[in-house]
């Protein structure tokens, strides 16, 4: 057998475990992360957010009004007074313009250019209200923008917008790309972290709304022809489904996953605006109390948003209700004077008095739950995380190069100048913690009555959670006046304190070893009980101490860095791992997890080395 394959049978298992590792990584990241994603996915207020409104025509003028989605049902509204049911074409989505508008818009001054896509108008603009519609080229112009899926913590640079591509707006500041940002993929890294709990927004249509006060305005790419806004048109407004007959109390929207909770939402019944807002009782909800006053004589009473029923689940008298059982205590009890939301999901309201037959029930304006930020499917969400917790091998790989230049050699928070200082932490703890264990086992094996004192107290001391026993041992440093986030004692104390048993424990199996022919042969040659240690206890005992000590020396490693990250000390590994923790960077924390476990199997590697030259007639067996 030549060299070459001698040396591919020793290292091939290694290469092989490497290889499978790093295969396993794969199906683990989707183990982990694939939850979270379905987390994303379900959690309604993670979803986009989109609003409907009575919508403007396509173009200012024509025969026909041409609409953009026109809904199944439609009603024609002119400044929000109800004109009548619009006949919709299903095939081109056309309305006849109706008697009396010979102009169906009626446009106002245009827009002041301030950049190539920033305008100005004269007039404030409504951004959270019905009614703005402005037309470029006499063409209408769709308004959105959409949050960044993370909230702004006054640090982080780099944020993600789900599908929107246009220009970002921090508040009511407009942004300038290549300046104030940069766009990578679908990431925007930011020139300076944005404020703590600002608004940071990006265009997602034609255009947005920066600052409805002062009129100004985002659009996504530069409008053709001027920029001009529509001060009156004939919008087509939504008919919500259900049957007015003077009975039915139920109707829908025509999306699902309504917005609870929207003050914004306006809904009709002909010209009449029913009133969104739930009335509190007076009177506490306190388990007992079954009569409570409101604000108004009727309207739907709820309980934890449950309608409940007059006359089988409470009476009423005036502004009075009682209630034939009493609400459970803190219950949410309110009183809806005209409508209720009864489900959100299915979109449906309960209406306090039937509309009479023929009247339209409609709405100018509502927000509903559109769809996950992160996607439509469950892997697209998976690849849309923030931060995974375990993160596929690939993009471990691709954060090395950028981790390690990022502080400069000359740097302590130099990942290789930690991993210097951390070893030197361990390598003390090793010899501290090696030191007490030999000295404790060889006065256990020659004083049988000092083991038994202290053996149960040797055992009782790596009971102590070492994650409380850390802050102790730091504020008697700090009171003799040790500056512990810059000294290796602590590392070297608590690496000593968790290494020194299994020490103990091997090297006293070592000592009493010894097979009893030997010493019987050594006591007939009259040897001392020096020459019976060190001829015949000693070697027997090696091979148990240096077992102890690789176990010692994984053990010394995760005291030095729990003693690193304790004592807030920058110079090691375990104050980066936290570091890295607190800021989500979870690729980097596993590349710093990577590089202990590299730094524990060369420690374990050393003491090898140190067996095989210390004790050369091991490495002959």
């Amino acid at each position: 057998m030549d060299g070459s394959t001698a040396r591919w049978r020793v290292w091939w298992p290694v290469v092989a475990t490497l290889i499978v590792v790093v295969l396993l990584g794969y199906p683990l990241a989707l183990l982990f992360g694939l939850p979270l994603a379905r987390r994303d996915m379900l959690d309604l207020r993670k979803w986009i957010k989109e609003t409907v409104e009575a919508q403007a025509p396509l173009v200012p003028a024509g025969a026909t009004l041409h609409y953009n989605a026109a809904p199944a049902a439609g009603a024609l509204i002119w400044r929000q007074a109800l004109i009548g049911r619009a006949q919709v074409d299903p095939g081109t989505e056309r309305v006849p313009v109706p008697n009396g508008f010979d102009a169906p818009v009626t446009i106002g001054p245009p827009f002041e250019r301030l950049g190539p896509v920033l305008f100005r108008g004269a007039t404030p603009l409504a951004a959270d209200e019905a009614g703005t519609a402005i037309y470029t080229a006499g063409r209408l112009q769709m308004q959105g923008s959409v949050l960044a899926l993370e909230r702004p913590d006054g640090q982080a640079t780099r944020y993600t917008f789900g599908n929107a591509g246009g220009p970002v707006f921090i508040d009511v500041r407009p942004l300038e790309e290549g300046t104030d940002y940069l766009v990578d993929g679908d990431v925007v890294v930011f020139a300076e972290a944005p404020p703590f709990g600002s608004q940071i927004r990006r265009v997602s249509s034609d255009y947005a709304v920066v600052d409805g006060s002062s009129g100004l305005v985002l659009f996504a790419s530069p409008p053709e022809g001027n920029v001009v806004l529509a001060e009156s048109a004939v919008r087509l407004a939504e008919v919500l489904a259900g049957e007015a007959d003077g009975t039915n109390l139920r109707f829908r929207f025509a999306r699902a996953n309504i917005l609870d909770g929207d003050g914004r939402r306006r809904v009709f019944v002909e010209d009449r605006l029913l009133n969104p807002v739930a009335e509190r009782a007076e009177e506490r909800v306190d388990g007992d109390r079954a009569t409570f006053t409101f604000e108004s004589d009727a309207g739907i009473v709820a309980v934890d948003g449950v309608p409940s029923t007059e006359g089988r689940d409470f009476s009423r008298s005036g502004r009075r209700v009682t209630f034939a059982q009493p609400p459970p205590r803190n219950a949410r009890l309110r009183q809806h004077p005209d409508y209720i939301l009864v489900d959100p999901e299915g979109g449906e309201i309960l209406v306090a008095a039937a509309p009479t037959a023929g009247e339209l029930v409609w709405t100018d304006r509502y927000t509903f739950y559109a769809e996950p930020s992160c996607g439509n499917t469950l892997i697209a969400c998976f690849f849309a995380l923030p931060q995974h917790p375990v993160p596929f091998p690939h993009w471990i790989a691709e954060r090395v190069g950028p981790f390690f230049g990022k502080f400069a050699l000359t740097d302590e928070r130099n990942v290789v100048r930690a991993t210097l200082y951390t070893t030197l932490g361990t390598l003390s703890a090793l010899v501290l913690g090696g030191a007490i264990g030999i000295l404790l086992a060889v006065v256990f094996v020659l004083l049988r009555p000092i083991e038994r004192a202290l053996l149960p107290w040797v055992i009782a001391s790596q009971t102590v959670p070492i994650i409380a026993l850390v802050p102790v041992l730091l504020l008697v440093l700090g009171n003799f006046g040790i500056t512990i986030q810059t000294s290796l004692l602590p590392t070297a104390i608590i690496g000593g304190y968790i290494t020194f048993f299994p020490v103990v424990v091997g090297t006293v199996k070592g000592l009493r070893s010894v097979d009893p022919l030997a010493l019987d042969l050594m006591r007939s040659y009259a040897a001392s009980s020096a020459q019976v240690f060190v001829k015949v206890r000693f070697p027997a005992a090696v091979p148990f101490f240096f077992t102890s000590l690789k176990l010692g020396t994984a053990a010394a490693l995760v005291g030095a860095l729990v003693a690193e990250t304790e004592s807030n000390n920058r110079r090691g590994l375990g104050f980066q791992i936290l570091g890295q923790v607190q800021s989500g960077n979870v690729a980097d924390v596993w590349i710093l997890l990577i590089i202990s476990g590299i730094l524990g199997i060369g420690l374990v590697a050393l003491i090898g080395l140190l067996e095989r030259l210390l004790a050369p007639w091991r490495r002959r067996a």
